[in-house]
């Protein structure tokens, strides 16, 4: 059973910031102050005190045996030295006492402490993960912690890879997120060669370019790989920040990747493809430019090579021009007469005149024939065919890392999952699976409308609700309508992920989440924190970190049907 913490008052003479505080920094850096921005909370001490205990461990020091380590409080440390200096009196400083055996429990408070109130630096949860590591805590122990994943205490451990003056620059703010996490794959030659360069006035690659500069080429991952591992002879990078580790050895890449596939095109053609057609890297295959042909129609194969390694077979296409000769000869009829007169049986006119009887008597009598009607519908809506422009919702966006959301997101991975079925119902090879094309349609009306008429009215109607689905305008008020109709659930679909909180940055908003989540009296502390701070209470909130009762299952005001508004407005959509 865990002893409890004792409970006191201590002089503040005998108080310093122990060794083990997460957030102690010794030594000055480039002539700044260690001393933290105490704007937010200096005045409630100043005139209230401290109300919060700071937690202490003995650690007497050469000149007090009574001396104590502050672990957490730092801030409030500070407060009450700055209103000594003012000439202000303080007393007693309560405190709750830990054992001074134990240092990773010390590191383990510290942390906790700091992570419920001051959102620390990838750099300082290194620091703090590094100690409890040499402490002997494991990786996974340190995770379950904090509640963390053991991926991220892996990322923040590697940043013990860098070079000092790296870690400095990244701590004086001087190198972004992305930057440095690039930089921990990187050798100790390559950092100091890039760092000699940042320091000059010349170009110097950052982020995704970072990778390739380390490379000697592109940033190639490994899940673009064709061929097994073995066959690779070169440099895996380990890449913790990231989905995929890269290859480090571009040449030898492509030397693999080339082979395997000159063996797939060797297998199609003994598949019985007409051809394969490889394309050199980075060019773009235009199936615009291509009439689709099955395997017994002649068709041929068309390899697309990205710059980033990533290959795709194109499975039965022919140019368009030749399509339209072999057609031409197919379906040719043989003249009845072959001096017969190539003038035709009718005049502009005339033709005109029977065309339109023969659409209105087609019109009315369609009339009376609903289902085949539904099909043709159908038929219209995925082909665009004559009088129909449909387009599917590309839902565009500016941001990567709101379309890395919504492309993980539940309800893309149904939509991704249904198209494929669609796709196996109307029997078409989709490249991606994707029925709407952004020129022009791959499908002809006639060939599609044969196919729907041979299937049941309940397969019809699921391609024609799928259909719907894929050409639903966003920000219009039939979404808000479906959804409200159909019983849509946000929060079954969506959870409060990085994308939404980089977004979310307008203080007053954020400080109502506060409240709806922690309570008026947390947010009436925060109010005047950071966004960053305040981001950070609803996230130890969502995980339960520091305390009693998380709310894994909050959501905002905005993620429902129909949605609400934090500022009594209505819907905000």
């Amino acid at each position: 059973m865990t002893k409890p913490l004792d409970l006191k008052h201590v002089a503040l003479s005998d108080l310093h910031i122990s060794l083990l505080n997460m957030r102690h920094k010794p030594k000055t850096t480039k002539g700044r102050s260690n001393e933290p921005i105490l704007d937010d909370i200096l005045p409630s001490i100043r005139e209230r005190g401290i109300r919060q205990p700071l937690l202490v461990r003995p650690e007497p020091t050469k000149d007090n045996k009574n001396a104590y380590g502050i672990i957490a409080g730092r801030r409030r440390y500070f407060c009450l030295q700055a209103i000594v200096s003012e000439g202000g009196e303080v007393g007693g400083v309560p405190v709750c006492i830990m054992n001074a055996d134990d240092d990773a429990q010390a590191i383990e408070a510290s942390i906790i402490e700091n992570m419920a109130r001051l959102a620390p630096t990838p750099m300082e949860q290194h620091t703090a993960f590094d100690k409890l590591s040499k402490k002997g805590k494991t990786i996974a122990e340190i995770a379950s912690v904090f509640g963390i994943t053991t991926r991220m205490v892996k990322q923040r451990l590697a940043l013990g890879q860098l070079i000092p003056v790296l870690k400095q620059a990244y701590t004086d703010s001087e190198i972004d997120n992305e930057t440095i996490f690039a930089l921990t794959m990187a050798t100790k030659k390559q950092q100091k060669d890039w760092f000699d360069l940042f320091s000059t006035d010349e170009y110097t690659p950052t982020g995704e370019q970072l990778k390739a500069w380390l490379s000697g080429g592109g940033c190639i991952t490994v899940e673009k790989a064709l061929f097994p591992m073995e066959d690779y002879k070169g440099t895996i990078l380990t890449d913790l920040f990231g989905e995929h580790d890269q290859f480090a050895d571009i040449e030898k890449f492509w030397s693999a990747q080339n082979a395997a596939i000159s063996v797939q095109a060797d297998e199609y053609k003994k598949d019985g493809w007409r051809d394969v057609f490889v394309g050199d890297i980075g060019r773009h295959f235009p199936r615009y430019d291509y009439a689709q042909r099955t395997k017994e129609q002649g068709g041929n194969v068309y390899v697309q090579i990205g710059d980033n390694g990533d290959v795709h077979f194109h499975e039965g296409f022919m140019p368009k021009e030749e399509a339209k000769r072999i057609d031409a000869i197919l379906h040719k009829k043989p003249d009845a007469d072959s001096n017969a007169s190539n003038r035709p049986e009718m005049s502009g006119p005339l033709l005109e005149y029977m065309s339109l009887h023969r659409h209105s008597i087609a019109r009315a009598h369609l009339l009376k024939h609903p289902k085949i009607a539904l099909r043709l519908t159908v038929a219209h809506m995925l082909t665009s065919s004559g009088n129909w422009k449909v387009e599917r919702d590309y839902q565009r966006t500016s941001k990567e890392s709101t379309d890395l959301s919504l492309t993980n997101s539940r309800a893309e991975q149904e939509l991704a999952t249904e198209r494929q079925a669609i796709c196996e119902l109307l029997e078409y090879r989709c490249e991606h699976f994707q029925l709407y094309q952004r020129y022009s349609s791959p499908f002809n009306i006639e060939d599609v409308f044969g196919r729907l008429i041979n299937m049941d009215d309940n397969s019809v109607m699921r391609i024609m609700t799928f259909c719907m689905c894929e050409t639903l305008k966003n920000e219009s008020g039939a979404v808000e309508a479906v959804a409200v109709l159909t019983g849509a659930k946000f929060e079954e679909y969506w959870v409060p992920d990085d994308g939404f909180f980089d977004l979310l940055r307008d203080k007053s908003v954020l400080n109502l989440m506060v409240k709806d989540i922690a309570g008026k009296s947390t947010a009436e502390y925060a109010l005047t924190d950071t966004a960053k701070s305040q981001k950070q209470i609803i996230l130890n909130r969502i995980a339960g970190q520091g305390v009693e009762n998380p709310s894994p299952n909050w959501r905002p005001k905005w993620a429902s049907f129909p949605s609400q508004s934090y500022r009594g407005k209505g819907s905000v959509f």
